[in-house]
């Protein structure tokens, strides 16, 4: 997080009222504070906010030289922030039990706090949103252009920018339903940097163009971004990065070795290895991109169901005399069994993609390959009809993968110089971390201004398992970008920024 440079608190900068939209899993809700004194001088305050059991919560008051915390103890809700802007706004944390964000709260002026109180669900928007086109001078053709949506974040600027490349192999909707872009350019935004988000190519506003110049021209896509980025009233062009995910987080990787570099980047599960490699390490080649992998959950299953009978089997004993250690012997060679076995699935699985994959690079017929490639799937996954045996292999052998089984993300590493983040879930089972992160290291150890992070539990979107996503209220919802994943971009974008 960046340092806030803060002024001194008094009780009298604090009375009045204050709000803002908090962040959330699946949206945003509007948060007022409303502060007064009581008769004897102690502070009082009281939350209000469109989440029923939160609204119209009274809140205890503490306040330091420089700091304010607001604690809502029956709902077990704090916010702590400090003063910036010459005290007109209160920058800091909500927290509460499996949630927490970043929250701005601006004093309202108090002709209009009545109104805000009545209707806190129409608290000004955090930012504006503009359509933008964006030429492509590289491009094979002048026409070839880019449609997008630049949000701009309230005020005057000049603010950073960021432009967000999305994972190629798996485009999300722009709108609506889920889509971690869409939740990194409304959290980004509303802490104050401009974000560009372009229409995938093919899609909305946005030329497609040949498989066969898709890699060059996702990088030049990249690189023009930037540059109207920098040409733009309003936004800092010393201040524009890049950040990508998944395949977009590579176009940003081989973007940022060229010149003129991107201010920051951040690439969020990163490929490290080349993409035959790449492919035939996901536990699953007749999945779609983030479909479950029903196979690899039957498994986890069967695993889970024997180590719950050796763990019973081992009270039996303790309850029939025998000795502890014994017991805690039995489960640990279990779990040694079970995850040899794991080890051994994966790696002969690992075997018979890749050797799928090398037949698919090596004939250039694509009716052969086709012909070949669905008779290999039917022997690997047993259980695949042939109808859907035929239909991946269509796809295994499309222009898109035919170009992926030869990229080689190292090539560019070794020129990134720029500050760059690295983020990866340790739960990705698209890029898997291990075999990954540390080659994406390797490849950048003469940049000294690399960031790696891994996140716990998190998936190749950057999701927490569906039974941690629940929003304030404590409902449970479709699945989201976890907040932890927001904050470490955040925090990160907000120190290179500063």
């Amino acid at each position: 997080m960046a340092t806030i440079q803060a002024a001194p608190i008094g009780m009298g900068q604090m009375l009045g009222q204050w709000a803002g939209t908090l962040p959330v899993p699946g949206g945003s809700r509007q948060v007022s504070i409303s502060v007064s004194a009581l008769a004897d001088g102690t502070p009082t305050a009281v939350l209000r906010m469109d989440a029923g059991r939160l609204h119209n919560s009274p809140m205890r008051v503490v306040n330091t030289t420089d700091s304010v915390v607001f604690y809502a103890d029956k709902v077990g809700c704090r916010f702590a922030g400090q003063p910036v802007a010459g005290g007109q706004r209160l920058r800091g944390q909500w927290q509460q039990p499996g949630f927490r964000a970043m929250l701005v709260l601006d004093r309202v002026a108090a002709e209009k706090a009545a109104d805000k109180t009545a209707e806190i669900s129409e608290a000004p928007a955090a930012y504006k949103a503009e359509e933008v086109h964006v030429s492509s001078p590289s491009s094979p053709s002048p026409e070839i252009g880019l449609g997008g949506t630049l949000r701009l974040p309230a005020g005057t600027g000049p603010f950073p920018a960021v432009v967000l490349l999305p994972d190629v192999n798996t485009p999300e909707p722009s709108t609506g339903d889920y889509g971690l872009l869409n939740a990194l350019a409304d959290y980004l935004t509303r802490q104050g940097v401009a974000v560009l988000r372009l229409d995938d190519r093919g899609t909305g506003r946005s030329v497609g163009v040949p498989a066969a110049t898709a890699g060059p021209q996702l990088v030049a896509d990249a690189q023009s971004a930037m540059a109207y980025l920098r040409a733009k009233s309003g936004i800092d062009p010393l201040r524009v990065g890049l950040l990508g995910h998944g395949e977009g987080a590579n176009v940003a990787l081989l973007a940022g070795a060229q010149a003129p570099a991107p201010a920051f980047l951040v690439a969020l599960g990163a490929a490290g290895v080349n993409g035959q490699e790449l492919l035939a390490r996901q536990t699953s080649l007749v999945n779609q991109p983030g479909e479950p992998d029903t196979a690899q959950l039957a498994w986890a299953t069967q695993a889970a169901q024997a180590m719950a009978v050796a763990r019973r089997e081992a009270k039996k004993q303790l309850a029939a005399g025998a000795n502890p250690a014994q017991t805690q012997l039995h489960i640990a060679q279990e779990q040694l069994r079970l995850t040899t076995e794991a080890r051994k699935r994966n790696d002969a699985l690992y075997k018979r993609q890749y050797a799928l994959l090398e037949i698919i690079r090596q004939t250039a017929d694509n009716a052969q390959a086709q012909a070949i490639v669905a008779n290999m799937l039917k022997q690997i996954y047993p259980a695949l009809t042939s109808a859907a045996a035929q239909t991946r292999a269509s796809q295994l052998t499309s222009p898109w993968y035919r170009s992926f089984l030869t990229f080689n993300p190292q090539a560019e590493l070794g020129k990134v110089a720029c500050p760059t983040l690295l983020l990866h879930g340790t739960a990705d089972t698209q890029v898997q971390l291990a075999a990954n992160l540390p080659v994406l290291e390797k490849g950048l150890k003469a940049n000294k201004q690399v960031n790696v992070q891994k996140l716990d539990g998190l998936n190749h979107e950057f999701q927490a398992p569906l039974s941690e996503q629940a929003l304030v209220a404590g409902t449970t919802v479709r699945p989201t970008a976890a907040t932890d994943a927001l904050e470490a971009v955040g925090e990160w974008v907000m120190q290179q920024v500063k």
